[in-house]
């Protein structure tokens, strides 16, 4: 993937982007480098099923973790995990930075949280990704940890909910799914003007699928709500990286996926 942040980005940088959730890779520090800095996103929460009479919940988003220090004090080699989202883990997964020498399990540098997966059979939508806490190694730079955004709950006799924008992060849980005798699921309004629309075509279309880029501006989206016509339901949308996915609509055996995670190391 092409780096297309506007970092500042002196002659020379070394810029890795790591996705591919569920994946484990190998960061090797370049030679001559002076400073690191390092962004990481989990994965975000799946949205809930619904069933014979609810729309399920939005997932919601996962944690974002910076952090900038000098190069000479990190390691040679450093492992990355990637973030996997999941509709059956009670949470998706952290993407993390550890340190693998010397113990078997390594040491645990950095992570960003995943969002939660919004209960099975409920309309109770996701909590957000905590934010970590700084840790021996957060001590050697600056370090920053923000919690995600948590999805919004479906409903039982209407519409899907929809979700607003967050005042503390980039990236959006995931709509609530349309509950009995509603043909809406929930759309998503996610920072500086970005809209995913309501899918309105009850019963036969899923919620829509949300978004993330980093250009103009970085920001992700939500999946939005899934649909319901009668007793029919359809499958919520899927989360942009990082994102929570829509709540399924009414009797829909699936909600959304949230975006799987995404770490980016930068080094001059």
């Amino acid at each position: 993937m092409s780096y297309p942040i506007n970092y500042p980005t002196p002659q020379g940088a070394n810029i890795q982007i790591f996705e591919n959730g569920g994946t484990t890779s190998d960061w090797v520090k370049p030679q001559g480098a002076s400073f690191i800095f390092v962004t990481l996103i989990g994965a975000g929460g799946g949205g809930g099923n619904g069933t014979a009479a609810l729309g399920g919940g939005g997932g919601g988003s996962a944690a974002v973790t910076n952090y900038m220090g000098p190069a000479f004090l990190i390691p040679d080699v450093l492992r990355v995990y990637v973030g996997k989202s999941s509709l059956t883990a009670a949470a998706a997964d952290d993407s993390t930075l550890t340190y693998q020498q010397k113990d078997g399990t390594g040491y645990l540098l950095l992570n960003a949280n995943g969002g939660v997966t919004a209960a099975a059979g409920a309309i109770t939508a996701g909590a957000a990704g905590a934010a970590s806490v700084s840790n021996y190694f957060s001590c050697m730079g600056f370090f920053q940890s923000i919690a995600g955004q948590a999805g919004t709950d479906g409903n039982s006799t209407g519409a899907g909910v929809d979700q607003t924008a967050s005042a503390t992060t980039f990236l959006s849980g995931g709509a609530g799914g349309a509950g009995t005798a509603a043909t809406t699921g929930g759309g998503v309004t996610a920072n500086y003007g970005y809209v995913l629309a309501p899918t309105t075509a009850g019963g036969t279309v899923k919620g829509r699928d949300g978004l993330f880029q980093m250009q103009p501006i970085i920001v992700g989206v939500g999946g939005a709500g899934g649909t319901t016509s009668a007793t029919v339901g359809t499958a919520g949308g899927r989360g942009g990286i990082g994102c929570g996915g829509g709540g399924a609509g009414e009797d829909a055996l699936l909600g959304g996926l949230g975006g799987d995670g995404m770490v980016v190391i930068i080094t001059w």
